[in-house]
């Protein structure tokens, strides 16, 4: 008899039902097969204990001839009398068969019911099951996306994950769904700060309501995006992003905020400036030129460091990160220039931001931006930033292009996650191939006060290394001398075209070790 076979004329067929008289021929046999084993493991034991004899193969099959001439003499009935714990253990047997049918039969119902009879149950988990096709069926695993809402009414969890495992199974995982507000709103984003950690929210777990998620920030990419339309919680998950940051200020060697919405999300970051005095810490708000300026130092920073990694046989740094935040980046990438410098100016930053973008990975550079839409048309996003930009954070968008733009439909679907329904504050993170539904905390607009950052340690060694390779950068690089020029640029970084040194008194883009 083939698998398909068994399985279709076995206890249960494809749609559930019941196959009654193989279910009693089963039943039978088990009780027959249980209780003569039974029978002579009790005799084997006897033999262990008296060591009369040596346990063989072949007194194993003795024994089990012994046993059926002992009920054919003394009749079945006769046999039971005399060993009440061997019936025990017969009775056990059949009800496993039984209870272990009716649960699969039962789920081979809820299957077809589903419209999913060509699947059955081929293992229980703690939290789920996993489903393989029936053989001689072929796998369809649109059918399990369509029925997501079935399967989540299925249990009392909230949700689910639905995963493809191989060519012919799909894992099904009950969970609950992500925390509300009110369930978290007692918690204090501050206590959940952990060392080399960012950390990223609430998400619905398993078996607790609330599982917090961390991602180590050497294990995270060098591109972010925070995207959704206003009043999503955009703003304070940016917060809930700088807060790890500021928590985790060792391992900071530049910080950069550019917001050219006015500065007011700025402003609280230049009061920990000013407050610290870290040198480390820079705001950019208005002045495009002065925008413009930066990220040309940031390029030959950039460079520098590639050379400094060639030089110590090195991958890419695993602190001494560059942070760079363009909050609402639609400001900076869309704008227009009214005249030849403006028009100059835009085209190198433009061009300066995508080359971070493509080529700051191993520099030790982590490069976020918040907008509104990912698409190209009016954010001024171009595919270069968009593709190298791995870690997505999207919050609610009622558009599906904008929706999929960012997060293809297939993870989204398979872990029921729903963006347009999205309340404050929910989001769904994706990281390379790890996909996040959390909550962030709420996080005051004051929360600055609670950062606490102590004086740092200036590695002298690396400062004097990277002078030099940023001084031979300098002097290679392509400056525009009326907007920009070469001995401007030695200035800002606080070098001397004669001598390398660091002017310590003006720690403007510092190179220090906490």
């Amino acid at each position: 008899m083939n698998e398909k076979k068994l399985y279709e004329f076995g206890s249960y067929d494809k749609l559930g039902n019941l196959n009654s008289p193989y279910f009693v021929s089963m039943l039978f046999l088990i009780f027959i097969g249980s209780y003569i084993i039974a029978f002579s493991l009790v005799d084997i034991v006897k033999y262990y204990n008296n060591f009369n004899e040596i346990i063989t193969v072949k007194t194993i099959f003795k024994d089990l001839y012994s046993n059926f001439k002992s009920m054919y003499y003394k009749g079945f009935i006769g046999s039971i009398s005399s060993y009440k714990f061997i019936m025990i253990f017969s009775l056990l047997c059949v009800i496993f068969y039984i209870y272990n049918t009716i649960k699969h039969k039962l789920e081979q119902r809820k299957l077809a019911n589903y419209g999913l009879s060509d699947y059955y149950l081929k293992k229980k988990l703690k939290e789920g099951y996993i489903y393989e096709v029936v053989s001689g069926c072929v796998m369809d695993y649109d059918k399990f996306l369509k029925q997501f809402d079935n399967m989540v009414q299925r249990n009392n969890m909230g949700s689910c994950e639905i995963n493809r495992i191989n060519k012919i199974g799909v894992m099904v995982r009950f969970k609950h769904k992500t925390p509300s507000i009110e369930l978290l709103k007692k918690l204090r984003v501050k206590d959940y700060m952990k060392q080399g950690k960012l950390f990223l929210g609430f998400s619905g777990g398993f078996k607790k309501k609330t599982v917090p998620q961390w991602v180590n920030f050497k294990d995270l990419p060098h591109s972010f995006a925070l995207l959704g339309t206003s009043g999503g919680g955009k703003s304070n998950t940016l917060n809930h992003i700088l807060f790890s940051v500021f928590r985790n200020f060792n391992i900071v060697d530049t910080f950069i905020m550019v917001d050219f919405k006015g500065g007011v999300e700025a402003q609280p970051y230049q009061k920990l400036e000013d407050r610290y005095k870290t040198g480390k810490i820079n705001i950019y708000s208005s002045s495009r030129l002065e925008l413009y300026k930066m990220l040309v130092r940031l390029d030959i920073t950039n460079k520098a460091r590639q050379q400094y990694l060639i030089s110590k046989e090195k991958k890419k740094f695993t602190n001494k990160f560059i942070f760079v935040f363009f909050d609402e980046i639609a400001e900076i990438l869309d704008f227009k220039g009214n005249n030849k410098e403006d028009k100059l100016i835009q085209d190198k930053t433009k061009e300066i931001i995508e080359s971070l973008f493509r080529t700051g990975r191993s520099s030790g550079f982590k490069l976020f931006y918040a907008t509104q839409i990912f698409t190209s048309v009016g954010s001024g996003l171009s595919n270069s930033i968009k593709n190298n930009t791995i870690f997505r954070i999207l919050h609610k968008t009622e558009s599906s292009e904008g929706i999929h733009s960012v997060i293809d439909a297939e993870p989204l679907q398979e872990r029921g996650i729903n963006v347009k329904e999205f309340e404050i504050g929910e989001m769904v993170i994706k990281n390379e191939d790890k996909y996040f539904n959390v909550r962030s905390l709420y996080v005051p607009d004051n929360f600055v006060n609670d950062i606490r950052i102590p004086k740092s340690k200036i590695d002298k060694t690396f400062k004097s290394e990277m002078d030099k390779l940023i001084t031979e950068q300098i002097k290679q690089y392509s400056f525009e001398e009326n907007i920009y020029s070469s001995s401007q640029c030695m200035t800002d970084f606080n070098l001397s075209a004669s001598e390398n040194y660091i002017n310590t008194k003006k720690p403007i883009q510092t190179f220090e070790e906490y």
